[in-house]
């Protein structure tokens, strides 16, 4: 059986910043992986809550999920499906995996958390979302200019061939009428063409891969990369309901990107009990910085009373901004 000194030398060993926690949340050892990962010398770490590695906004939650899992412990990994996020020494917050191991030792009972910085990984992942919605449109665009040849100019050159043999001929009026008929066909089919592309919004992969690429699209004018939060079967959203709430996403985040002067905001979606909420939260400069005199809040506002839902624009508790769009499914 392994000492406790020889424990702690295994810990050291480990790839990712390995924290040892006791059943109240104190940090009892950290290895020095902890400095590479989340800027903190272990020394600094042993004694602290392990809260102090939590976003402000999330740390009264977290003791709640640190106490449920307390009750029930066993080796997995935190808040699967799940965008976590841990507090670097410097302040910023980092995208994390996070593993918990409950051990019993002569000590009492502990709790191994191990960390892993995916920076890398979702950059990666993010990288690769914008290439497929930019594949998307190619492919869509490619699509259009088929139709607008096969079938709109193939029209439109045959009126006009209609036209030219009518000139100068008389009692053409049934020629005209039939011409006249094909180029209201090809303007229609024009418009038709044109409300797809309006309409385009990614939905025939999904309402997630709908919402990743709003948040890729709207990442270049915050300046930032939105982070994204599901709870519950995003399946389970009707597709016209789908399509209203990427409007929405795209809304807060353009309002965001106006007048919040955030670098971090987030979108959290929930499916629960026949409803769908979007919560959309930054550390800007809150509602009272100015949150715009248009008429996009009071639309969303709207909308969200169209469906017997509700919409709210509240200081966060940390700073920044929070708005919510719930609305039901059926």
């Amino acid at each position: 059986m392994l000492t406790g000194d020889q424990q702690w030398l295994l810990l050291e060993g480990a790839a990712d910043a390995t924290l040892v926690v006791d059943w109240d949340g104190r940090i009892r050892h950290a290895n020095r992986r902890t400095l590479e990962v989340l800027g903190w010398q272990p020394a600094e770490l042993v004694g602290q809550p392990v809260e102090v590695l939590v976003p402000p906004a999330s740390r009264h939650m977290h003791v709640s999920f640190r106490q449920s899992f307390g009750q029930s412990p066993r080796p997995r990994m935190m808040g699967a499906g799940i965008e976590l996020l841990a507090v670097h020494r410097e302040g910023h917050e980092i995208p994390v995996e996070i593993a918990l191991s409950p051990l019993v030792t002569e000590e009492g009972r502990l709790v191994i958390v191990s960390v892993r910085d995916i920076s890398d990984r979702l950059r990666i992942v993010h990288q690769l979302g914008e290439t497929a919605a930019k594949l998307a449109v190619v492919d869509e665009r490619d699509r259009i200019a088929r139709d607008l040849h096969d079938n709109i100019i193939q029209r439109l050159f045959a009126a006009g061939l209609h036209l030219q043999a009518s000139l100068g001929r008389p009692d053409q009026d049934q020629r005209l009428v039939g011409v006249i008929d094909e180029i209201d066909e090809a303007i229609k089919q024009i418009r038709t063409i044109i409300f797809t592309m309006h309409s385009l919004r990614g939905l025939d992969a999904g309402f997630e891969p709908a919402v990743r690429l709003v948040l890729a699209e709207s990442s270049r004018v915050l300046g930032h990369h939105p982070s994204l939060i599901q709870h519950g079967v995003l399946a389970l959203v009707p597709d016209r309901l789908a399509s209203e709430a990427i409007d929405v996403i795209r809304e807060l985040l353009t309002n965001v990107a106006k007048h919040a002067r955030a670098t971090h905001s987030s979108v959290n979606l929930l499916v629960e009990d026949n409803r769908l909420a979007i919560t959309v939260t930054d550390n800007g400069v809150g509602p009272s910085g100015g949150s715009g005199g248009g008429l996009g809040l009071p639309n969303l506002a709207d909308r969200a009373t169209g469906h017997g839902g509700s919409f709210s624009l509240l200081a966060g508790a940390a700073g920044g901004s929070v708005a919510t769009w719930s609305v039901p499914l059926g």
